[in-house]
């Protein structure tokens, strides 16, 4: 799989100004079809007519890599550049030993999941409980652990909270490796956001963004902010925090700001977007900001640097006959997308 980056970066212009400049429009290109079934490469999608009937599957890019996640067949594929899996993991009763690469192994229900430079996976495993089982919202807050598998599948290792699997994580919003192969868990329960830095089994860093106060007054008005996203810098070293602001229920800014880790503090706000439809999406090179805007079938991204300025438009066009889509990316900022068409899953890459 050839790794393409978003075309280049024209010139600036300031987010006071209009955002509705010439928009680049990508082109997709077909990666993989993945058919519907319980064999070797393939995914269970569960549908009628009109819709799917449960979203049991997951898809990342990784290190060149389409990684499938199935809670149907309990089982994580590791494809690369077609649908005969280098790797299976997880329930493989019914698989051909003698032609496929496989380790047997038990999961609850797979999460969130990433793979570091060495090939390493990281495998969020939510333990199901009474309350959470036949829930998937419910399962989405029972207690999680990490699994950390190295490149032939073999279990190195398990990390809960403080690197070792005594407290568990709950709800985990995403894992992310870091240039130096440093493990994030970003974790949110509600309103309260928490991120773990790990070094191996070492817990490195823990911060609370719930001691964090996001309120502004203006005139008698009260602003009260509240975290929407937050993405990791590949160097590890600082985070972008997306804070919408509100007015009671009426939201009237959104305010992205730069926090560092080794200060433990926000220490610049980087830009204000006054329109809701803009949302804080990835942050690619440690230095162009996405902010996504989805509109039918078209899906905008506005691309803003550091210094708070935009500097280039993109666009996505679907079409409308699939059932399913959704938008991801890999650790170089590439844009991939995911749709379901019938029984067969369609993977695209951006360019």
């Amino acid at each position: 799989m050839k790794k393409i980056l978003i075309p280049a970066l024209i010139s600036l212009i300031s987010l006071s100004g209009c955002t509705q400049w010439f928009v680049n429009s990508l082109s997709s290109k077909t990666l993989l079809s993945i058919k519907s079934g319980d064999g070797p490469g393939q995914i269970q999608i569960v549908r009628d007519e009109y819709s799917l009937n449960d979203l049991s599957f997951r898809i990342e890019i990784k290190q060149d890599r389409v990684i499938t996640a199935d809670n149907n067949l309990k089982r994580l594929q590791i494809l690369n550049g077609n649908t005969n899996p280098e790797l299976i993991i997880g329930s493989v009763q019914s698989i051909d030993k003698t032609r496929f690469k496989t380790v047997n192994f038990n999961f609850n229900v797979i999460g969130s999941f990433t793979m570091d430079e060495d090939k390493n996976l990281y495998v969020q495993n939510r333990l199901l409980t009474k309350n959470a089982a036949g829930d998937q919202e419910g399962t989405r807050f029972s207690p999680s652990y990490i699994l950390v598998f190295n490149e032939n599948g073999e279990l190195q290792y398990t990390m809960g909270k403080t690197g070792t699997p005594d407290i568990p994580f709950f709800y985990i919003e995403k894992l992310f490796v870091d240039s130096d192969d440093r493990l994030f868990v970003l974790s949110r329960t509600f309103n309260t956001w928490e991120l773990f830095r790990f070094n191996k089994k070492k817990r490195e860093k823990h911060i609370d963004f719930s001691k964090l106060d996001f309120t502004e007054k203006e005139e008698k008005n009260t602003y009260n902010g509240k975290i929407e996203n937050i993405v990791i810098l590949k160097n590890g070293e600082e985070v972008i925090i997306s804070v919408a602001y509100y007015h009671d229920v009426r939201f009237k800014y959104r305010k992205i700001y730069e926090y560092s880790l080794e200060k433990d503090k926000i220490v610049r706000e980087i830009t204000t977007i006054q329109d809701p439809k803009n949302v804080l999406f990835n942050i690619v090179d440690d230095k162009i900001l996405y902010f996504w805007n989805i509109e039918g079938k078209e899906t905008k991204f506005m691309l803003v640097n550091m210094d708070g300025n935009i500097i280039n438009n993109i666009k996505l066009e679907f079409d409308n006959n699939n059932i399913f889509s959704k938008i991801i990316h890999d650790e170089n900022g590439t844009i991939y997308s995911y749709h379901i068409y019938d029984d067969t899953m369609k993977v695209f890459e951006w360019k």
